[in-house]
């Protein structure tokens, strides 16, 4: 079933304080076929009839409106619980549209298009048959949730928490060239939870260094599999920064890889920027003995903190984890698109391989693509994988 297909018998409601583009507008969401289209002036009467409404899948807001306006809307709509697919009608400035994406990347809201008008039935279309509704038809309430260091250390027990992996590869011939590790809590009772849920736990505290030994050993064993089927594969793991202050950290991950028999080259320890960065000092030295071990050190989230040339130039690092808020649709943001260019540029300039994140198109591609980006990871080439099926996509990448 196609995409466009999917969103037949779902409920829209549009909201533009025009009478006549409001008219149009859910006309074509009819002819699409959604079952039924409610229609709002302004943003306070869209808030009225959300708080009638069980589910509404689809909504399609203008931004500038006398009342409350579009942008108003959006706010109250991120801080609700529920998610929304939305697209905004407009023709304001694209900074303007960048902080609305903004306010879309900070909750859950799926910021699907932004769409001139007049409205045509085809770009209408075109946007839906894009977007899959039912991405968000099997999340649960997870960020309501409050789960203690207790709970999080009995599912750890109880190996609740599994490893899934997402490809790398190069962006000039697609080869595969590695994986990162990422944990997914398959809760009992609440399902599949992401990171989110419980991270926060196994970054500090007394759970983090445990966590941590045990998601590199995991990572090791999953690299024997890989080099079965493929050389040269990687691994990246994510390392909470304050973990390179203990002094046993860098000698216990080298026996680590030892007693598993894969070389430390590897393995790459991603960290964050912002916090590796606020102290630098005190940890230069753990990321220094971990290069002579052999490991790869990645700057991840690159471009949300504060780094810059005479930082980086102290740090060992071999790669540069480009954040999704500047390659995600970079093509379509001036800002977007000179930071995305600088950050490769620079990070060209130091001999680091500059990895993209969050490449969710093929506009995305293309764009890293143009600019000589050398690796791409995001929902383009794949989502997160469970380990057991790891291998089969693998197969399936290389017959393509």
């Amino acid at each position: 079933m196609s995409h466009l297909e999917k969103w037949r018998n779902r409920i829209a409601l549009v909201v533009d304080d025009s009478q006549i583009h409001r008219f149009v507008a859910v006309e074509y969401l009819k002819e699409v076929g959604f079952a039924q289209v409610y229609e709002a002036a302004d943003g306070k009467e869209a808030l009225d009839i959300l708080q009638t409404l069980e589910q509404v899948d689809f909504i399609l807001t203008d931004l500038s409106m006398p009342g409350m306006d579009g942008i108003e809307l959006l706010g109250c709509l991120a801080k609700a619980s529920k998610q929304y697919f939305i697209s905004v009608m407009s023709a304001v400035p694209r900074d303007v549209l960048d902080a609305v994406q903004g306010i879309a990347d900070a909750s859950s809201l799926e910021l699907l298009a932004v769409m001139p008008k007049p409205l045509t039935l085809e770009s209408i279309c075109k946007l839906l048959e894009k977007s899959d509704p039912d991405l968000h038809a099997s999340s649960t309430a997870w960020p309501l949730f409050n789960f203690s260091a207790d709970d999080v250390a009995i599912a750890i027990e109880a190996r609740e928490l599994h490893l899934y992996f997402q490809p790398k590869v190069t962006i000039v011939d697609k080869k595969l060239i590695g994986f990162e590790a990422l944990a997914r809590w398959l809760h009992p009772i609440h399902g599949v939870l992401p990171p989110i849920a419980f991270i926060h736990h196994v970054e500090h505290g007394e759970l983090a260094l445990r966590f941590f030994y045990d998601l590199l050993s995991a990572s090791c064993d999953m690299l024997k599999t890989l080099h079965t089927v493929a050389d040269g594969i990687h691994c990246s793991i994510n390392l909470p920064v304050p973990l390179l202050d203990r002094a046993e950290l860098v000698d216990a991950m080298q026996a680590i890889v030892e007693a598993k028999g894969v070389d430390s080259r590897f393995i790459i320890v991603e960290v964050t920027e912002t916090t590796l960065m606020s102290n630098l000092a005190t940890f230069l030295g753990a990321l220094a003995r971990l290069r002579i071990k052999g490991f790869g050190v990645a700057m991840d989230d690159y471009g949300t903190g504060y780094s810059s040339m005479k930082q980086l130039s102290r740090c060992p690092f071999t790669e540069i984890k480009i954040d999704k808020e500047f390659v995600h649709g970079a093509v379509h943001s001036q800002k977007k698109l000179a930071i995305l260019t600088s950050a490769i540029s620079m990070s060209q300039r130091l001999n680091l391989k500059v990895v993209a994140e969050g490449v969710e198109t093929e506009e995305d591609w293309n764009q890293l693509s143009a600019l000589g980006c050398d690796i791409a990871q995001g929902y383009f080439i794949s989502r997160p994988i469970p380990e057991e099926k790891v291998l089969a996509w693998i197969a399936s990448w290389q017959s393509q």
